[in-house]
Parts: C-alpha cells; sequence; structure tokens
C-alpha cells in the first residue's frame, strides 16, 4: 500500500549470539499495548477482498486510539510514502537498556540516517 508504515530488521551476528533490531520508517510508533499490534495491521493494509485500502478502516482506528495520533501526522506526510529504503530514515521500534561497564544503566533507541539524503514519493 502507499501510505504503510515500512518495516525492517538488522540482524547483529556477535560471540553472544545473534541479535535482530526492528524497526520503521517512523521515530513513534502507533500503540503502547502490543494487543492493539493486530488491529493496526488490519486497519491499515488493504481489505482481503477488494484488495483496496479504505480510508476509513484507517480513521477508525485512530479515532478509537489517541495515542496513535502523532504517528498519525508522519504517515499522512510526505514521509509516509518513502521512495525506498536506501533514502529512508529509521527508527528502532523498541527502546533498550544498555549497561556500561561501570554498572551504569543507559535507555537508548537507534536511529539510521541515510547519507544520501532523505526522499519522498511526493
Amino acid at each position: 500500500t502507499l501510505r504503510d508504515p515500512r518495516g525492517f530488521a538488522v540482524k547483529f551476528y556477535t560471540r553472544e549470539g545473534n541479535f535482530d533490531l526492528v524497526g520503521n520508517n517512523f521515530p513513534v510508533f502507533f500503540v503502547r499495548d502490543g494487543m492493539k499490534f493486530p488491529d493496526m495491521v488490519h486497519a491499515l493494509k488493504p481489505n482481503p477482498k477488494s484488495h483496496i485500502q479504505e480510508n476509513w478502516r484507517i480513521l477508525d482506528f485512530f479515532s478509537h486510539h489517541p495515542e496513535s495520533l502523532h504517528m498519525f501526522t508522519f504517515l499522512f506526510d510526505d514521509l509516509g510514502v518513502p521512495q525506498d529504503y536506501r533514502h529512508m530514515e529509521g527508527s528502532g521500534v523498541n527502546t533498550y537498556t544498555l549497561i556500561n561497564k561501570a554498572g551504569k544503566v543507559h535507555y537508548v533507541k537507534f536511529h539510521w540516517k541515510p547519507t544520501c539524503g532523505v526522499k519522498c514519493l511526493l
């Protein structure tokens, strides 16, 4: 679909094991509650019978989940239709806890910035 978050994963191979970092093209996420995620996916995807993306389904979801309005603004901005993955900023979906050698805790989110600039289809 045209207006749809572009998801990706980056795999790290370390001595401790493999690690997948999941992200998408928006710095915020639609929902805080994982139980709402399937409803969000169904609202954004095309109707399975007609294969047409129906705006009323998207707007219905957002109207019932006000915490998602911040991401709604990104979705309907030009950033909602990136040209391709190469010209798209990326943000990790989750926040991670990193602990340094001194035992100090840091909360971090990962971000990818394209060296060739951000380009959108619109």
